[in-house]
C-alpha cells in the first residue's frame, strides 16, 4: 500500500491525540508535522509524538509531499482550515461535527469537488461491531422493516475550568453543547443505518446539569422521517465528574423480526484503584473504532477510493443539530 503522509491541524479536540496514537502505529503513515496555536498543548505534541511543528495551518497544508490533513481544531475553526488544506490540493479527515454551521459544511464540500481531493468526516461509531453486526441485520432484511428508533449518548462534560477543553462549552467556538457534541453521532448511525429522510426535527437544549457555561448541557431530539417513522435522541453531559468513563452511546432500533440492542461501551473491565480521584475506572478491551477508521480512511487515501463516511454525512448530522437548536428556539418542530 502506498505510504501516506499525514498533518494535524491542532490537537484542541482530544480526540486528536488518540488519532496521532494510531496513526504513528500504522506502518504506512507518517505524521508529518502539525499545527497547534495554544503554545503549551503544542509543548506536550512535540514532548509525546515527537513531530514537527508548523507555525500555521497554512504553512501545515503548504508542504508538498503531504498526502493529507487532519482536522482536529475547535469546531469553529474546522472550515478555515480544511479550506487551507483543499486549496493546495490535500485530502482533508475532519473531526465531528462537521462545522458549527451548515453553510460552512457546504463550503467544505463544495471546495473537495473544486479541488477534487477527498473530505472525510470522523464518526467512527460506524466501526464499532456492535454498529457493523446491527447495519448487516438491517440491510439484509434480517431485522425486518425498522418501525422506529431510541438512542443515548451521554457524558461527562468536558472540562471548562482547563483551557485545554474549555472550548467545547462555549457557543461561539463549538457551535453549542452538549445537543452539537452528542447527538450528532447517533444522528448519523440512523441516517447509515436506515437511508431514510428526515420531514421534521423537534428539539429541546437546557442547562440542567453545569453552572458557568454559556450552553447547553442536556436535551432531546425527536427526528420524524418521510415514511412515517420517527427516531429520538437523548444527549448530555449528565455524567458526575467522578463517573468512570465518560459516558455511553446505546441504540435500539425496532424491526418487525427483531429488536437490536447496541451498547457501545459495554467492553470493559471495572478497575478499583483511587486513580484520579474515582472510586472506579471502566478501562476498555477489544474492539478500537478510532483504529479501524482511520486505518480505512488512510486505505482509501493511498488506493484513490471515494470516502467511507462523507462530508455529505457530516453535512447531515450537523443538520439534525443544528435543526434542534432552531425548534428549541421557536418552541416547535421544524422542517427539514
Amino acid at each position: 500500500m502506498k505510504r501516506v503522509k499525514v498533518g494535524i491541524a491542532s490537537f484542541a479536540h482530544m480526540h486528536a491525540f488518540s488519532y496521532a496514537q494510531v496513526l504513528k502505529e500504522m506502518g504506512n503513515v507518517e505524521i508529518a508535522g502539525f499545527c497547534d496555536l495554544d503554545e503549551a498543548r503544542a509543548k506536550r505534541v512535540v514532548e509525546e509524538f515527537k513531530i514537527p511543528r508548523v507555525p500555521t495551518y497554512e504553512a501545515l497544508a503548504a508542504q508538498d509531499d503531504l498526502d493529507a490533513v487532519l482536522v482536529t481544531t475547535e469546531t469553529i475553526h474546522h472550515v478555515e482550515a480544511a479550506l487551507a488544506a483543499m486549496e493546495r490540493g490535500k485530502h482533508v479527515i475532519v473531526e465531528k461535527p462537521i462545522a458549527t454551521r451548515l453553510d460552512d459544511a457546504t463550503r467544505m464540500i463544495d471546495a473537495a469537488a473544486r479541488h477534487g481531493v477527498k473530505l472525510f468526516q470522523c464518526y467512527p461509531c460506524r466501526y464499532h461491531p456492535s454498529a457493523q453486526k446491527a447495519k448487516d441485520a438491517i440491510a439484509s432484511g434480517e431485522a425486518g422493516d425498522i418501525l422506529g428508533i431510541t438512542s443515548t449518548n451521554h457524558g461527562r462534560m468536558p472540562d471548562p475550568r482547563d483551557p485545554a477543553t474549555a472550548w467545547f462549552t462555549s457557543r461561539q467556538l463549538a457551535g453549542g453543547g452538549a445537543v452539537m457534541d452528542h447527538a450528532t453521532h447517533a444522528a448519523d448511525l440512523m441516517f447509515w443505518f436506515t437511508g431514510w429522510t428526515p420531514r421534521h426535527v423537534f428539539g429541546i437544549a437546557r442547562r440542567l446539569f453545569h453552572g458557568g457555561i454559556d450552553c447547553d448541557d442536556a436535551g432531546m431530539v425527536l427526528v420524524s422521517f418521510e415514511n412515517g417513522a420517527a427516531a429520538s435522541i437523548d444527549p448530555s453531559w449528565s455524567r458526575p465528574e467522578a463517573y468512570p468513563t465518560w459516558g455511553d452511546l446505546t441504540m435500539v432500533v425496532y424491526g418487525t423480526k427483531m429488536t437490536i440492542w447496541i451498547d457501545m461501551f459495554n467492553q470493559n473491565i471495572d478497575v478499583f484503584s483511587g486513580a484520579r480521584g474515582r472510586a472506579a475506572e471502566w478501562r476498555p478491551f477489544g474492539s478500537d473504532a478510532n483504529r479501524s477508521m482511520l486505518e480505512h480512511y488512510v486505505r482509501a487515501i493511498a488506493d484513490d477510493l471515494p470516502p467511507p463516511v462523507s462530508g455529505g454525512d457530516g453535512l447531515r448530522a450537523l443538520k439534525v443539530a443544528i435543526l434542534a437548536y432552531e425548534s428549541n428556539d421557536k418552541g416547535t418542530h421544524v422542517a427539514w
